[in-house]
């Protein structure tokens, strides 16, 4: 049995800030206390003074393709194990690897390393751990591309067996972001829903009938919201307003403050809440380098001042990703005047619902993992622990 508590300090909770601690057991929550409540009985192997700074759930990146120099999709075990080491320093304990549309021997390679890596993480305890595989297409609109490669972009034909590559090569397939008007986009929610694999919605048209459609059929959440969709018509609503009055759907956003402008992540903010509104980083491997020239699948890549640019063809100058981290997001959102347990909501249970992991992360609450980290009135990560144990030190 494994036991650890931390104590004195500003525990985050889903609706508050709790003045106290977290008694871990066995890599699970056993007790939340206030400093007025005496633990008794709670003899830890191991006993922290957090020293006031805040404690909260680890955050999790449900959009990321890389940082640290480090491409998901292109990745060793050596390079899996630096970009882990990279997140966890940067609060988050968690995240799924999101791939960009490539062909059936590109998808095929980077979930077998992702599987072989993912198999043997407990090798690895100082690293945010890997969730799941987010694929981001390859079934999206030609219209609203992105920086998306479109050659490699897909319809589906109905046939279960053409998409078994994104539904049973790997358990560990979790999200995929779709257009629902491509050619049998509402079929393929239908079938993804059954195989576990959650529908998103992005880099789509469609307009709110289509929209309401796909969220019967199970698709109930928008990938980085509003970039990549018809922008915002008082004549043409289409799924940026659908997002924004739709209470059961939930939006994820970059605030970069690049690729959403702050007025806008207010509004976003103020129209659904804290509990509908996530943080990705949607962060590319030159994430954490500074500026400069990057090739970034296959793709030259400009970073200077924190925005990405395509550097050529047909449609450079298109934000290609960000270079933000969750942990600069989240303080970004404080910056708006947003409460810190709602903005460490956005970063961690939103994500953790959005993906279907609530049960187990993004929550300081007894039972669920103890995936935590300690942060101060900066928002420098001082400590983090992953499964109960000690990841990382820096007070």
């Amino acid at each position: 049995m494994t036991e650890l508590l931390l104590h004195n300090a500003r525990v985050v909770l889903e609706n508050e800030i709790l003045h106290g601690g977290v008694f871990i057991r066995d890599g699970r929550i056993a007790h939340v206390f206030t400093d007025e409540q005496t633990p008794a009985g709670l003899g830890a192997s191991e006993s922290v003074d957090i020293d006031g700074r805040y404690l909260a759930p680890g955050m999790l990146d449900i959009h990321i393709h890389g940082s640290a120099g480090v491409d998901v999709q292109n990745a060793d075990r050596t390079e899996l194990v630096k970009l882990s080491e990279f997140l966890l320093a940067e609060g988050v304990t968690g995240y799924f690897a999101t791939f960009v549309p490539t062909d059936e021997r590109g998808y095929s390679r980077a979930i077998r390393e992702i599987n072989s890596y993912v198999e043997r993480e407990d090798e690895n305890p100082r690293g945010a751990r890997i969730l799941g595989i987010h694929f981001e297409g390859p079934f999206v609109s030609h219209h609203r591309c992105g920086a998306l490669k479109r050659e490699h972009f897909r319809s589906y034909d109905g046939d279960p067996r053409s998409i078994e590559i994104f539904t049973h090569q790997s358990s560990l397939a979790r999200l995929m972001t779709l257009a629902p008007e491509t050619r049998g986009g509402l079929d393929l929610v239908r079938e993804l829903t059954r195989n576990g694999v959650r529908a998103f919605l992005g880099h789509t048209e469609a307009d709110p009938d289509m929209l309401d459609r796909a969220a019967e059929a199970g698709a109930r959440h928008i990938t980085h919201f509003p970039n990549a969709l018809a922008p915002l018509h008082h004549r043409k609503p289409g799924a940026v307003a659908w997002g924004l009055v739709r209470d059961d759907v939930t939006v994820d956003s970059i605030a970069d403050f690049h690729h959403v402008a702050p007025l806008m992540l207010r509004l976003i903010y103020q129209s659904k809440g804290a509990r509908a509104m996530a943080l990705i980083s949607d962060a590319i491997q030159p994430t954490g380098l500074g500026d400069g020239e990057f090739s970034v699948w296959d793709i030259d890549i400009t970073v200077r001042d924190g925005l990405t640019a395509l550097g050529n063809g047909p449609a450079a100058g298109t934000i290609a990703g960000s270079v933000i981290t969750m942990r600069e997001a989240a303080k970004n959102i404080l910056s708006l005047g947003v409460p810190v347990y709602e903005a460490i909501s956005m970063a961690s249970f939103v994500p953790a619902r959005a993906a279907g992991v609530e049960r187990e992360y993004g929550l300081i609450k007894e039972g669920r993992r103890a995936d935590l980290f300690a942060f101060d009135d900066d928002f420098a990560v001082k400590l983090a622990v992953v499964s109960g144990r000690f990841a990382l030190d820096k007070r």
